[in-house]
């Protein structure tokens, strides 16, 4: 519920009179409670609750590469026992669509399961993907065949599906929304908005007026690339010396990076553009369409990436967004004529790509331009119907 696109999907199909219930598993409680947030009735299950369960969970962490599983399993299996649904919409492939896939006959209802990335993708040099261990991909294979439908949040990520055994007819690409308050208060953005935004944000981190920002917006990961973005900071700085990159985002840590914001730090001092590079942490959602408006550049460096809603998110704004080949959004970037796609892992490309945006206001409009008509695409009520639309078709036809 920490995500409000999900609320507001929700809050559509509540419209067609239709009753939904959100369950969520927590290793931190110890107990199953009930509430309604938002208008929605939300079960939290424990699934790390005794002794004996949290021995049987460490014990299968290393074989299934989840570290609850088993009490995922029993959490999930006996609400099930209780509660009766007409369609289940299940958030992930792994692990929640392999719990899915294996409940008893006649217990589970059909369902469809959506593919985030993470579940399916794997880049081992980066930390990254349930997809890179063989027997996660061995239990999806389970998915593939009791799932109604398989959701991909992008034609990317199909594709991978499609790699990895699932049948093309079964899976269809619907992407992510993005939420209502992400979109400027009238629809469109507007001079008087940026530059309302550029003057708080330069303000509250004591940049000159004169500077240009560039802004990068992630959880810091590994496989999010923000690395080569920092290696990109000299050659963008040759060209516009006054450019400073914000990078937001919290702290994540990894068996081959450690502290990855720490690994960026390192990088920007060998760099020398340490002064120029501001890891300012987390921000709290109603504040990234701020910076979002007062950035020159929104850059998403991925190494690899489903789809990415950050590009969304600045496109809505009007805010020109320099995003890698290899992430998904950048096929719907390209068909509107958005942004501008580059090569990943490559600090070239990017200082290419912002070398034109920063220093050329004709191309930066031109770049920005078509951004809100693409992210009209991803309103949640538009998200939300086709979804729904794609659910019921899966209802009606017949079981194999």
């Amino acid at each position: 519920m920490g995500n409000r696109i999900h609320t507001e999907v929700i809050h559509h199909w509540q419209s067609q009179q239709i009753d939904v219930d959100i369950l969520c598993f927590d290793a931190t409680v110890g107990h199953a409670t009930h509430e309604i947030l938002d208008g929605i009735p939300v079960y939290r299950l424990p699934i790390s609750r005794s002794l004996a369960e949290k021995v049987l969970n460490r014990a299968a962490d290393p074989l299934v590469h989840y570290p609850y599983f088993p009490g995922l399993f029993r959490a999930y299996r006996q609400f099930l026992a209780q509660h009766r649904y007409d369609f289940a919409h299940v958030e992930t492939a792994f692990p929640l669509g392999v719990v899915a896939s294996r409940m008893p006959a006649g217990l589970h209802p059909p369902f469809a399961v959506t593919l985030p990335g993470a579940d399916v993708m794997g880049e081992p040099a980066y930390d990254y993907g349930y997809g890179r261990y063989a027997s996660v991909r061995r239990l999806l294979k389970g998915v593939w065949r009791e799932a109604a439908l398989i959701r991909a949040d992008s034609r990317y990520i199909r594709r991978r599906a499609i790699e990895l055994g699932c049948p093309p007819e079964r899976v269809v690409a619907i992407p992510y929304n993005i939420t209502d308050g992400d979109y400027p208060p009238d629809g469109r953005p507007t001079a008087a908005l940026a530059s309302e935004a550029r003057a708080a944000v330069l303000a509250r981190h004591s940049l000159p007026p004169q500077a240009r920002i560039v802004l990068s917006l992630s959880r810091l990961h590994p496989f999010k690339g923000v690395e080569f973005l920092v290696k990109a900071a000299p050659a963008v700085l040759a060209a516009a010396p006054d450019t400073y990159f914000v990078i937001v985002g919290p702290r994540r840590s990894t068996p081959r990076f450690g502290d990855y914001a720490g690994y960026l730090e390192q990088i920007a001092r060998e760099q020398n553009v340490a002064a120029r590079v501001l890891l300012i942490g987390a921000l709290p959602h109603e504040q990234v369409p701020q910076y979002m408006a007062a950035a020159d550049a929104v850059v998403v460096p991925s190494v690899i990436e489903a789809l990415n809603r950050v590009a969304i998110e600045a496109a809505a704004l009007g805010t020109p967004a320099v995003v890698t080949r290899t992430t998904g959004i950048s096929e719907y970037m390209a068909e509107c004529g958005y942004g501008l796609v580059v090569e990943p892992r490559s600090p070239e490309s990017i200082a290419a790509a912002l070398r034109v945006l920063l220093t050329d206001p004709d191309r930066k409009a031109a770049a920005g331009a078509r951004g809100p008509a693409m992210a009209a695409q991803f309103r949640s009520e538009r998200i939300a119907a086709e979804l729904l639309a794609s659910y019921q078709q899966a209802l009606a036809a017949p079981t194999s």
